[in-house]
């Protein structure tokens, strides 16, 4: 077992498990493991929830914990957060209280790479309102043809919701033309999830208004995501999530919510998972982002190379980041693919990746997905590309 592997309990636990799914869910080392069970030890109560000890203990976590996860994302003083329990909650949250902008005929801009996550809900949200949702035209190659948005009213233009990195193909979107084409006065939302375990990104520097991700891409627990969400914006928006927490007086005609970012806090909430994932902020900077583009890189080289060998398609998404590649097997289906490397203790990811749009614009109706990250070396990504060869002449 490598170095990097053994910081894993999974792996500790599954010795010949090779495991190239870090695009759907990563694991958690031994840190941010032992943080939540440290959380729920020794504090294990919610948040506002009284004004003991605990309760005092446990807004004192949430708070470093939060503000260290800005932080690790250099959002600066410009932006909070709100939590859910992943980035589809938080998605739907914002597209239900930024609906409140939108009028008859008004446009919400996406691309065909989102994940159901940042389709479905606009989709619903246009079709009430009366609005129109527009995708960017996909070129053959997988690319976006930005030159598009000149052809529609600009004015009509009220957000842009887009993902940097797609899960299906590793299309990285060209957030510098976006935010030139869209100007100053859209509303625009960013879905990192994809990028956050692979990537140093810098908030205040993209200035979006909002961008969403879940921690268990990025070596945290699972059931917490945030949108992270420009200040200026959250006094005008309305919650969607109601009861618990988030109220502060519902006796008048016109229930009162608490002020800020805590209008989002709809129940009780973990605030163990908080400060876990700020503990995966402090595992991915110590390990260093450029240690892991690099490995990213190199992998995805031995990756390109030996699917040459293999009577397989490689699914093009150009540009294209290094940590994931999806391929189209010829005459046999991908998930009884899948079901073989299960037998050989090996995971990689087939389906239509819940983003059926992009596999649609790409021609293709399922794929088989490979990505990595910390604990994934070279003779794992051969070994299973070599099962994939032995599958293929079946």
């Amino acid at each position: 077992m490598n170095k990097e592997k053994n910081l894993f309990p999974i792996y500790r636990n599954n010795k010949d498990l090779i495991y190239l799914d870090y695009a759907a869910t990563t694991f958690m080392p031994d840190s941010v493991i032992e943080s939540l069970v440290y959380y729920h030890s020794n504090v294990g109560v919610g948040l506002y929830r009284g004004n003991g000890a605990l309760s005092t203990r446990a807004e004192v976590f949430f708070e470093n914990g939060k503000k260290s996860i800005l932080d690790f994302f250099s959002a600066g003083e410009k932006y909070d957060a709100f939590f859910g329990k992943n980035a589809t909650e938080c998605l739907n949250v914002l597209a239900n209280s930024f609906s409140k902008i939108l009028h008859p005929g008004d446009i919400v801009l996406t691309t065909p790479y989102e994940h159901h996550s940042n389709i479905l809900p606009w989709k619903k949200v246009v079709k009430d309102v009366g609005a129109c949702l527009v995708q960017l035209p996909m070129s053959e190659d997988g690319s976006l043809e930005y030159n598009f948005i000149k052809k529609l009213d600009v004015d009509r233009i009220k957000v842009f919701t887009g993902s940097y990195i797609s899960n299906v193909n590793g299309h990285v979107l060209n957030v510098e033309r976006i935010k030139e084409s869209i100007g100053k006065n859209v509303i625009s939302i960013l879905d990192v999830s994809q990028a956050v375990g692979h990537k140093k990104l810098s908030f205040e520097e993209m200035n979006f208004t909002a961008y969403v991700m879940s921690a268990h891409k990025m070596y945290g627990p699972k059931n917490i995501g945030a949108a992270i969400i420009n200040s200026e914006f959250i006094d005008s928006m309305e919650p969607f999530l109601l009861g618990g927490g988030m109220v502060w007086n519902s006796l008048s005609p016109l229930p009162v919510w608490h002020k800020g970012v805590r209008k989002f806090d709809a129940g009780t909430f973990d605030c163990g998972l908080v400060y876990a994932w700020s503990k995966a902020c402090v595992f991915l900077k110590d390990y260093g982002f450029l240690k892991l583009e690099e490995r990213d890189r190199s992998i995805y080289e031995i990756v390109k190379e030996e699917i040459k060998k293999i009577d397989i398609n490689l699914v093009q998404g150009s540009p294209c980041n290094a940590s994931l590649c999806s391929f189209k097997l010829r005459n046999k289906h991908p998930h009884d693919l899948s079901e073989w490397l299960s037998t050989r203790n090996i995971e990689i990811r087939t389906g239509h990746m819940c983003s059926q749009d992009a596999m649609n614009s790409l021609n293709c109706s399922s794929v088989c997905r490979m990505s990595w990250g910390i604990g994934v070396d070279e003779s794992d990504v051969k070994k299973c590309l070599m099962a994939v060869k032995e599958f293929t002449k079946c």
